[in-house]
């Protein structure tokens, strides 16, 4: 392998991370980058549910260039403060989600499908290949490279690359060839045992909500001691409103959280219609809405991976390396930090090596230190993740009391500065992103 040619890169998930990766590498002198995306096409609507997406995230986006874009569609809206309520409707506090003035943007609450329609605009934009209905099925290591092999609307096809990036989510079969090529077990998702269960219902559907839910406040999360509940704005003209819960459930097979409506909305009335407004009505409302069953999600992780590449050949990023649980809402902010990160390595990498000759062994030295780099950041943000998902299992009054009080008095003293470890990160070389791509228009 010479840095005389182009560096042949194929990444496997067409998702929010590795339409990011595509990105920055494209924008890469000496790189060839094909994205394989298992999904037949790209979504008429929105898919995904919603996600908030912290300041550090949106900061990845302007690097793109595509955090204008974002900010401009119907989905979105900033988020200043979370509201936390107790089950009976009382005040516990705030927390500060982030300000354009301390991090030069807020946190945004949209939707998977809207961060991933202005990502695969600009894929389009710059002619990156992406081959739809394509998922890895084979890995071949070589002296010098792999082959890559995959299927394609139900035909293989491989190809000699020097680069594959695992992008292709928590149940990564990429991470299940690359550890097979290692010798080693794979390993599994670890079921949290709590299950994810939302939906979207209009915000006119609930005589007085209009006064609960605003752009003064738009994310309200309710504790109790029979789980959470989350409700927040979406779209900026407040037609409708997303509400979610987390809850503990006992583990099921893949095929069994196919859950009936009716069973999950006994379940949720069980736990939850004794609540102060709007709980109630909202799952009255969501129940009758329509004959579809909510979205569901049993919430799983993949942490502390050993191996996040192999011997310079494959790298692993977002979900497929630290698929974290939702209770930080940094995990689409963390797929787009690997993304940044592993761009800027082999930026360097690139402009430094020259005319000289390559080795797997220098590539491997690029991904160590990618993972050195990410995983004690990863740790940790999946450490607190883990922390407040714990606060969302049943628990005693005492407990709940406990729970309430010591939540008091923690936001009552909290600062906007306390966030600078989350919010406050930016990539390295992010800023040189935006300044390459000012200079080349």
């Amino acid at each position: 392998m010479s840095t005389n040619r182009k560096l042949e890169v194929i990444i496997a998930g067409g998702g929010i991370g590795g339409a990011s990766a595509a990105i920055f590498l494209s924008s890469i002198e000496g790189i060839n980058v094909t994205v394989l995306e298992n999904r037949p096409g790209r979504s008429s609507s929105v898919d995904g549910g919603i996600l908030m997406l912290g300041p550090n995230g949106m900061n990845v986006l302007k690097g793109l260039g595509v955090s204008a874009h974002l900010l401009t569609r119907s989905n979105g809206i900033p988020v200043h403060w979370l509201s936390m309520l107790d089950s009976a409707g009382g005040n516990i506090g705030k927390v500060p989600q982030g300000s354009t003035a301390r991090y030069g943007f807020p946190s945004t609450m949209t939707t998977r499908w809207d961060i991933l329609e202005v990502l695969l605009d600009e894929v389009e934009k710059r002619r990156i290949p992406i081959k739809w209905n394509s998922k890895v099925v084979g890995l071949e290591q070589m002296s010098d490279g792999a082959i890559v092999r995959w299927t394609e609307d139900g035909t293989e096809h491989e190809k000699k690359v020097d680069l594959l990036i695992g992008s292709d989510g928590i149940w990564s079969n990429v991470r299940t060839l690359m550890y097979k090529g290692l010798g080693l077990a794979t390993p599994k998702p670890r079921y949290s045992g709590l299950l994810g269960a939302g939906g979207f219902i209009d915000l006119a559907s609930i005589p007085g909500f209009n006064d609960y839910l605003n752009a003064e406040r738009p994310v309200v999360m309710i504790q109790g001691r029979r789980g959470f509940i989350g409700l927040t704005l979406v779209e900026k003209d407040a037609r409708r409103i997303a509400w979610w819960s987390t809850y503990e459930a006992a583990d099921r097979s893949r095929e069994e959280w196919q859950i009936p409506k009716d069973e999950t909305f006994k379940e949720l009335k069980r736990r939850f219609s004794d609540w102060a407004f709007p709980v109630p009505q909202i799952l009255e409302v969501a129940e009758n809405a329509t004959a579809e069953a909510p979205l569901l999600w049993p919430i799983s992780e993949v942490e502390g991976l050993p191996h996040w590449h192999n011997d310079g050949t494959v790298v692993l990023i977002g979900d497929a390396a630290h698929a974290m649980p939702p209770h930080s809402g940094q995990g689409a902010s963390q797929a787009l930090e690997d993304a940044a990160h592993l761009g800027h390595l082999l930026r360097q990498y690139m402009s430094s090596s020259g005319e000289q000759e390559a080795s797997l062994s220098d590539i491997r030295s690029v991904l160590s230190t990618f993972q050195k780099a990410r995983e004690g950041r990863v740790g940790g943000i999946i450490a607190e993740a883990n922390r407040r998902g714990d606060q969302k299992r049943d628990m005693s009054a005492f407990g709940m009391f406990m729970k309430k009080w010591g939540m008091k008095l923690v936001f009552a003293f909290m600062r906007e500065s306390w966030m600078d470890g989350w919010f406050g990160y930016q990539v390295p070389g992010i800023d040189e992103w935006e300044k390459s791509r000012m200079s080349s228009t």
